[in-house]
């Protein structure tokens, strides 16, 4: 099995969740900040949009004990980039990109090392139609900076004015931000 990867993913084993988190994996469903979570049956997935949302999620987890990176690799907690992959060592977690629903629809997913993928874990009600794989851009950090203007916070989306197509472009956040962000 494997789970889907979108932006930033937090990938983490079930068994790790069930002996740390407080209340176990049921209630690490419950406490999830958006509606990307998904597991398959060694692993669990929560995507953000934001790689600050992302880092922050990651820290909430560290204050309950969770190890991210020690010895510059991954540890029990992995962040996964939909683009780049894992970007430092982890010998545990697997991620690769995957043709599915005989077509051209390209995913990226991870799995546990070694492991074939019989199937993949997807987040409730995910369509590829209005997914990222299928509509993500990626914004590199050295792309001219005037390109996007930011326009608001609304709904729980940052929206920035795309000034090269003229396009309104929205990036759900999961922190809260003060009006004046």
């Amino acid at each position: 099995m494997a789970v889907l990867i979108e932006a930033y993913s937090v990938v983490i084993r079930l068994e790790t969740i069930a002996d740390k988190y407080p209340g176990g994996v049921d209630q690490y469903i419950k406490d999830c900040p958006n509606q990307t979570f998904c597991m398959d049956d060694e692993i669990a997935r929560v995507g953000f949009m934001h790689g600050a949302d992302a880092h922050d999620f990651i820290g909430s987890l560290e204050r309950c004990g969770f190890r991210c990176v020690v010895d510059d690799e991954y540890d029990e907690v992995v962040l996964v980039d939909q683009f780049r992959g894992i970007d430092i060592p982890c010998e545990w977690l697997e991620y690769g990109r995957l043709v599915i629903f005989e077509g051209d629809l390209r995913i990226a997913i991870c799995m546990i090392n070694g492991n074939t993928v019989d199937s993949v874990a997807f987040p409730a009600g995910w369509v590829y139609e209005h997914s990222l794989s299928k509509q993500a851009m990626v914004i590199d950090s050295g792309i001219d900076s005037n390109r996007l203007t930011f326009l608001r916070h609304e709904n729980g989306c940052d929206c920035y004015l795309d000034t090269l197509t003229g396009k309104e472009m929205f990036i759900e956040r999961t922190i809260k931000r003060n009006a004046n962000a």
